[in-house]
């Protein structure tokens, strides 16, 4: 052991993390650190492999159902990475009926029904600091061709770059389509996320640095998807960066539609 450093440790992070291994907790804060929204539809836990969270949305129009950090605890700031993964992931019900959102975003539920997904399709909304893997509502005039399929997104502000995974997309890295829903049921997937800062400008005269650049990398079962690169005319302003939640959220439009995951966690490097 001679020659290492005194203070030599183990990464030192903060974060959320459930297998869903407990009870659900009706809009309150559960002891791992997460929401339960649920006003109208149901969300239930089940007991298989440690845990299965079901998310039920009714036919309710516009139904908000999350399950997330309450508290913003994850940030684009210089010298920490932040990662996700969320296991498990399956549309079971009527996928293509929901706006569904996974990932950290500022605000995600900052109403009910939530605006962290646009109506009609559109995706997530235009400006907001985010990462993370959404499927659009069937019949949107924005994703129409993609409307079964995850996508990649990430944003500083109103700064967004969104990849459909579509095997005939050039910036989808694997050539492989990634489905939510095909149709007739849905598609399982374990969905993988880290944000990575590469690079800070330095500030003018000594002056503390005022811009960053990150890097935004995607994996779907384990194979690379989307890499989004925030710099240049995405570039970072650290002063103006935005806290955000962590989980899973989604909106319905008119027709019943169920979904479930098995396991989430988000971590940041102090």
């Amino acid at each position: 052991m001679r020659g290492l450093p005194v203070e030599f440790h183990k990464e030192k992070n903060f974060g959320v993390e459930t297998d869903f291994n407990h009870l659900t907790v009706a809009t309150a804060e559960d002891e791992e650190g997460f929401t339960h929204l649920h006003t109208v539809g149901a969300i239930v836990i089940g007991d298989a492999f440690g845990g299965i969270a079901t998310l039920t949305w009714t036919a309710a129009d516009n139904e908000t159902l999350a399950i997330y950090t309450p508290n913003e605890i994850f940030e684009f700031v210089r010298a920490k990475p932040i990662r996700f993964v969320a296991l498990g992931v399956l549309p079971i019900v009527l996928g293509d009926e929901l706006n569904l959102y996974v990932g950290c975003m500022e605000d995600l539920i900052d109403a009910v029904p939530s605006t962290a997904m646009q109506d009609a399709g559109a995706g997530p909304r235009a400006d907001s600091d985010m990462f993370g893997f959404f499927t659009p509502e069937a019949g949107g005039a924005v994703f129409p061709l993609t409307e079964d399929y995850w996508h990649a997104v990430s944003s500083f502000g109103a700064l967004q770059t969104i990849t459909p995974l579509i095997a005939t997309d050039p910036n989808n890295l694997s050539g492989i389509d990634w489905k939510a829903w095909d149709g007739a049921a849905g598609v399982g997937h374990d969905l993988f996320a880290e944000w990575v800062p590469t690079n800070v400008v330095p500030g003018v005269a000594g002056a503390a640095p005022t811009l960053l650049d990150a890097e935004v990398r995607f994996w779907i079962d384990g194979h690379l998807v989307a890499k989004h690169e925030m710099r240049g005319a995405l570039q970072i302003t650290i002063a103006t960066t935005e806290e955000m939640n962590f989980g899973v959220m989604g909106n319905n439009i008119t027709d019943i539609a169920s979904a479930s995951v098995d396991y989430l966690k988000c971590e940041q490097v102090r």
